[in-house]
């Protein structure tokens, strides 16, 4: 059997073992009433959500083969080794990181070289500026009961009052 039907085969059954899955009718109901076995409440909570800031620095326009993959150019990820934006050393001042090429121009010159497809990039080094705080995430609070019934259970989201008045042990 070539590799191609294999593939083609295990795929089939897969997508028929979850088609009769799902669409048997004989699923039970998600588990709404039982005996309480555990009651859970989890508060509000709010997480800052942060964005790193950075800024384009020595732009140069490279034709090389080698400086366009990356391979000649000075890693300039340490702090202690990073270009600053005279071209001296910055002793650990400011963190450059390399960029990714950000444009590609086809050098169409009809004549000294005679090399067709020369390709030239600017690249530039991205500096670090910190992080900015752009937003907040929210989670509401939660009151939740654990519901059991025979081997079954589930997590029941129930309102705060009928949290309060639910004791362990009573059937919902």
């Amino acid at each position: 059997m070539s590799i191609t039907a294999r593939h083609l085969t295990i795929t089939t059954t897969a997508v028929a073992a979850f088609l009769l899955t799902a669409c048997n009718p004989h699923q039970p109901a998600p588990l709404e009433h039982g005996t309480v076995k555990k009651k859970r409440h989890d508060a509000a909570t709010s997480t800052p959500i942060y964005e790193n800031r950075y800024r384009e620095t020595n732009c140069r326009t490279v034709t090389n083969a080698l400086t366009l993959t990356g391979i000649s150019r000075p890693s300039t990820t340490g702090g202690s080794g990073g270009r600053t934006s005279t071209g001296g050393s910055s002793g650990g001042v400011s963190k450059v990181k390399p960029g990714s090429p950000n444009t590609l121009d086809k050098n169409n010159s009809s004549g000294s070289s005679g090399a067709s497809g020369d390709r030239s990039r600017r690249v530039c080094d991205r500096q670090y500026l910190g992080r900015v705080q752009t937003g907040v995430h929210r989670t509401p609070e939660a009151w939740k009961v654990l519901i059991v019934k025979g081997d079954r259970s589930r997590w029941k989201p129930v309102t705060e009052t009928k949290w309060r008045k639910i004791k362990i042990g009573d059937r919902v």
